[in-house]
């Protein structure tokens, strides 16, 4: 266990020797009040420290749970971070892969189920041994026959909690892997909102939101159907050992049981201490209980994270060398690629593209044109044959500064719910302010900005939400032009697109190719005219079009 986590045990602790104070002042208060009859003058010393004592109560249990927060967010931060530095470290080939909405109920939601667990858990499952071993330490040199009925029913708590306890972990399970998949579909189902009510499908989707909804409804109540009986449980046998606590001492005082006491028939004082901490003593047995379905809870949330962690991406480039400087000259050489064994998706591609040549690659869909795409930007690596740049293997290159020399384009450009500066300086960090207007000038929205509030401090909305496909084309635009990249690598740049737009940045890339080296995926006949060759993918390999 870590700092904060031992200082909430010792805080807990604390809190019980205050609980100590309590229970004696109380019982020895009543006790001279009833029995002895004393003035509440006489009883000063007793009651007048209750207040103090039971503020110092309340600040350690304060503590304790700061403490157990301070714990939590120790390990949840840091595990964030690991999860999206994993996810990086995977690639967006791997991401493309996933659903989105389950990836982020992953960092979120999943992470978060681990809260519970590290911040009262951990603390609580040492208090359960050290807080009624200290209750019992107190007890037993009283009166031995009080200390082993509270010695022999405490067991029972933590028996029942295990048995209902593993119950609960699978449906624990169950219910995150609903959550999940409800995650995934509802943020698939938003980002093809338009898309479905363009075709009048959207309120086809009406019946799977509701099961999915649903789904997860019964896998919550399933889970907290198994925490009340846990509850319930616990409370039975906590009120069955207080009660025959309570038996043994009434008996007693009525002189009808003359056993277990150290010191003959025990008086009101002694029975009302040890009765007011019966409860207290399995007080934390029953919080253990409570937060045994946090132990489940962050099972099934580690089960979730784990394949984030184990998952092996298909490898890109891992070299070191730092990259040429100046135009850049690409060639391929017998490059075969599958995605899975026996299914290969390019066999034997030579391709050249000279420094400053632009070169088009169309096909069908599905032919390999944007794996052809991955794998000259270093996300993957070939199964076979070898990618030369300026006749230095791209595999001996070091990434990031390979992905320093490129400029990426396609027809979803990815938009973050920031300002227009921050989402514009993605493509550059350094980038100043005069050149990131110049880049929007560049790309057809100097006057859009120009009548902005804001201007470059304007947010935009998650996705690009507010723009028109036009516009979230033209920032990408934008970006090419800031990224400063001898490399242009661009996947349908004019997809989708009215004419407008399109001959606007087809007349940007015919200024851009001028000093770059450019490979344009597309299936528009428009961008071939700014370009020096077109060739086809198809079957695997590159055939000779249009030179």
């Amino acid at each position: 266990m870590g700092l904060w986590t031992n200082l909430a045990v010792a805080a807990g602790l604390l809190g019980m020797l205050f609980t100590l104070a309590q229970a004696a002042l109380v019982a020895w208060f009543l006790a001279g009040l009833i029995t002895d009859q004393k003035s509440w003058d006489e009883l000063l010393l007793l009651w007048a420290p209750l207040p103090g004592v039971l503020m110092l109560k309340v600040l350690a249990q304060w503590a304790r749970e700061e403490a157990g927060v301070r714990a939590s967010q120790l390990v949840r931060a840091p595990l964030r971070l690991e999860l999206l530095a994993k996810i990086h470290e995977l690639g967006p080939v791997w991401k493309t892969g996933q659903q989105s909405g389950v990836l982020v109920s992953k960092l979120l939601e999943q992470v978060d189920g681990l809260d519970a667990w590290l911040a009262r858990y951990l603390p609580q499952r040492s208090l359960a041994v050290a807080g009624p071993g200290l209750l019992l330490a107190v007890v037993f040199p009283l009166n031995w026959a009080c200390g082993l009925l509270l010695l022999a029913t405490a067991p029972l708590i933590p028996l029942f909690m295990s048995l209902v306890g593993r119950g609960a972990r699978v449906e624990q399970t169950k219910q995150f892997l609903s959550l999940s998949r409800m995650s995934g579909a509802f943020l698939d189902l938003v980002r093809g909102l338009p898309s479905l009510r363009l075709v009048d499908a959207h309120r086809q989707q009406t019946p799977r939101v509701a099961a999915v909804a649903e789904e997860f409804r019964v896998r919550t109540m399933s889970v907290l159907r198994l925490a009340f009986l846990s509850s319930t449980v616990l409370e039975f046998f906590t009120m069955l050992g207080i009660a025959l606590t309570a038996v043994y001492l009434g008996f007693s005082l009525l002189h009808l049981l003359n056993f277990g006491s150290w010191s003959g028939t025990p008086d009101l004082a002694l029975a009302l201490f040890v009765l007011l901490l019966a409860p207290e003593f399995y007080l934390p047995l029953r919080e253990l209980g409570v937060h045994y379905h946090a132990q489940a809870e962050a099972k099934a949330a580690a089960l979730q994270l784990m394949p984030i962690f184990e998952a092996q991406a298909r490898p890109g480039v891992r070299g070191r060398l730092t990259p040429p400087e100046g135009p850049v000259r690409l060639e391929m050489r017998g490059v075969a690629f599958s995605h899975a064994p026996g299914v290969p998706i390019l066999q034997e591609l030579n391709l050249t593209v000279g420094a400053g040549e632009a070169v088009a690659i169309t096909g069908p869909s599905g032919a390999g044109k944007t794996t052809l795409l991955r794998l000259l930007a270093g996300q993957l690596a070939p199964d076979s044959g070898s990618i030369l740049v300026n006749d230095i293997p791209l595999s001996n290159l070091d990434p990031e500064g390979w992905k320093a020399r490129l400029g990426w384009m396609n027809q979803h450009p990815r938009l973050l719910s920031a300002t227009l500066a921050e989402n514009l300086r993605l493509a550059r960090t350094e980038a100043t302010d005069e050149e990131l207007e110049e880049a929007l000038e560049f790309a057809g929205l100097g006057a859009w900005s120009a009548s902005l509030a804001k201007g470059l401090l304007t947010p935009l909305g998650e996705e690009g939400r507010g723009l028109s496909g036009g516009q979230q084309r033209r920032l990408g635009l934008a970006r090419v032009f800031l990224r400063k990249a001898p490399l242009l690598l661009l996947d349908e740049p004019t997809a989708s697109l009215d004419h407008e737009t399109e001959a606007l940045i087809l007349d940007r890339l015919q200024k851009l190719r001028a000093h770059h080296t450019l490979v344009v995926l597309t299936h528009h006949a428009q961008p071939l005219g700014i370009v020096d060759r077109v060739l086809e993918l198809r079957d695997g390999k590159l055939w000779g079009g249009r030179q």
